[in-house]
């Protein structure tokens, strides 16, 4: 439980420091730093339910992309995939990754419209998990002209764990193909 605590307490202390330093004004870093730490609360509460299993799994992957999503929803949004635990570490990195996704479509893509919505799927075989993150619903969509700290960040948290990320902006909204080693979600 103290190894739990002392991780999530850097992460969120990595986090504030990243969030600061992108923060225009201090009421951009409340709101941002609310919304990650939301996150971080919302992996946790899956990391606390299943106290006591096998830390190696901790976590289903459908829970925590249906959590992540639940406060950004205007419309339903589809959640499928094979089953797939994933341990602490692998929680609280992926929670960022999808709130920083569902962030950015609730600003510009298919959740910022009523009738917008996301699929999130993801196929497994033996040595890696793919995941899909597709909008629909976006109008006039286009590549940002600058990557904002938001995308570094889903970049940087990707390939820390050792997977790669392609993004596909299409007029009804954006794409995101991210893959995995297997080994990446255990941890």
């Amino acid at each position: 439980m103290s190894h739990r605590i002392k991780n999530l307490f850097s992460v969120a202390g990595s986090m504030v420091r990243m969030t600061a330093r992108n923060s225009a004004t201090k009421e951009e870093l409340a709101e941002t730093l609310s919304g990650r730490l939301h996150a971080l609360s919302q992996a946790n509460g899956l990391i606390r339910r299943s106290f006591g299993t096998d830390v190696s799994a901790v976590a289903s992957f459908s829970d925590l992309v249906a959590r992540i999503l639940r406060p950004f929803e205007r419309s339903s949004s589809v959640v499928e995939g094979p089953p797939l635990a994933i341990g602490e570490q692998a929680t609280n990195h992926l929670a960022l990754v999808f709130h920083e996704l569902a962030t950015n479509a609730s600003k510009y893509g298919a959740l910022s419209r009523d009738g917008g919505g996301v699929m999130v799927a993801w196929s497994v075989d033996a040595d890696r998990i793919v995941i899909n993150w597709t909008e629909k619903g976006a109008l006039d969509v286009a590549e940002p002209s600058a990557a904002g700290f938001g995308t570094k960040l889903v970049e940087i948290t990707i390939e820390r764990i050792g997977g790669s990320i392609k993004r596909d902006w299409r007029s009804d909204g954006l794409r995101v193909r991210i893959a995995l080693p297997s080994a990446a979600l255990q941890g």
